[in-house]
């Protein structure tokens, strides 16, 4: 006999479910098969595309709303140690919880249980680049008639929306040089951590302005002293909400690479992956507006806040469907004191519910 699935749970009951279920980027089958049951329970259909993205809805014609969340978490959280308390889910300081965004994921599961006529689109990989989302297309949406899209993905209470997010590139460079014994010929190689840091010192890092900032975030090289290494690798990645800016940095790594490179007689192999583009919510936006009402309507502090970090909301908007990212209740994501308070995930649901109506 086939194995049936009713929940019939809350958002807390769901998320203490999820926490157990492993789920690391591009890796989420176990989450993924558990979201299919459960929603088929529920009567919903569901469509997914090459990248394993799931889009689930009730059959019906006219516009709807689409709620999302992503189905990976970070590899700190694959197997949290959870402590669950009378009125938070935490770890023992040891992992990473994964309520970005299991919370959100239970929130949904629980409002689907409604039978509403939203869409719920659930992404794989959004922790490494927002890479399952950026696969999505238009066309996979197009028969739905999304009106507009909440993606709770934010960390702070429940009621606040994200007006701005930075676009992203990854800049991966390889230096290749001329190996040689450093003691008895040094002169005969060409060294590729020096004509990398040479390129990395005249390169910019940090916070270049207020909507704009730059990182060298990894470097690798070499294997002993006694030898001049032949190869150098390091990676930049540049966030801004300002595209010209975005590429105006990016160039200048470039350039900073190939020039440092060519000095020292090297060869220079850069990648520079545009990951997502950046966005800033208008104030005629419905999807905000919609959220704003919900959020009073439910008795909850209304708030704005700008964001550096992306979600799956920059590559949805790209689409031209009208995103917002709302905050989902949880501190301290992707980190060992991540926590989330039983309130937050009830009114997370509640919102959730209200939106998707």
């Amino acid at each position: 006999m086939e194995e049936s699935y009713i929940f019939l749970m809350d958002s807390v009951e769901y998320f203490r479910t999820l926490l157990s279920i492993p789920s690391p980027s591009w890796k989420e089958d176990g989450m993924s098969s558990f979201i299919t049951r459960t929603m088929a329970s529920f009567g919903y259909q569901f469509v997914d595309d090459a990248a394993g993205n799931l889009l689930f809805f009730l059959p019906g014609k006219g516009e709807r709303p689409m709620l999302a969340s992503h189905m990976d978490t970070v590899p700190l959280a694959l197997t949290p140690h959870v402590i669950e308390t009378d009125t938070h889910f935490m770890t023992d300081g040891n992992t990473a919880l994964g309520a970005d965004n299991k919370a959100t994921t239970a929130a949904m599961l629980a409002a689907a249980e409604k039978h509403l006529n939203a869409c719920f689109l659930f992404t794989r990989a959004e922790e490494v680049g927002l890479q399952g989302s950026k696969k999505l297309t238009a066309e996979f949406f197009a028969p739905f008639r999304i009106s507009m899209a909440f993606v709770p993905d934010a960390e702070g209470h429940v009621g606040t929306v994200i007006t701005s997010a930075p676009g992203k590139d990854t800049i991966n460079t390889v230096i290749n040089g001329r190996t040689a014994h450093a003691g008895f010929s040094p002169e005969s190689g060409r060294n590729a951590i020096q004509a990398a840091a040479i390129a990395i010192s005249r390169s910019p890092s940090g916070r270049i302005d207020d909507e704009t900032t730059c990182n060298i975030g990894m470097i690798s090289g070499g294997s002993s002293t006694n030898t001049v290494p032949d190869r150098a690798e390091y990676r930049y990645e540049v966030r801004s909400l300002d595209n010209s800016k975005r590429n105006r940095i990016s160039s200048l790594i470039i350039s900073e690479a190939e020039k440092a490179a060519k000095e020292m007689e090297c060869t220079a192999d850069i990648i520079r992956t545009e990951l997502y583009s950046p966005y800033i919510i208008p104030d005629d936006s419905k999807a905000k507006s919609a959220a704003k009402a919900a959020i009073k309507a439910l008795g909850m502090e209304y708030r704005e806040k700008a964001t550096s970090g992306g979600s799956d909301t920059n590559n949805i908007r790209a689409l031209g469907i009208d995103a917002i990212t709302l905050t989902s209740g949880y501190e301290h994501p992707h980190s060992t004191k991540e926590r989330i308070e039983k309130a937050q995930l009830i009114a997370l649901e509640r919102l959730l519910s209200a939106l998707a109506g």
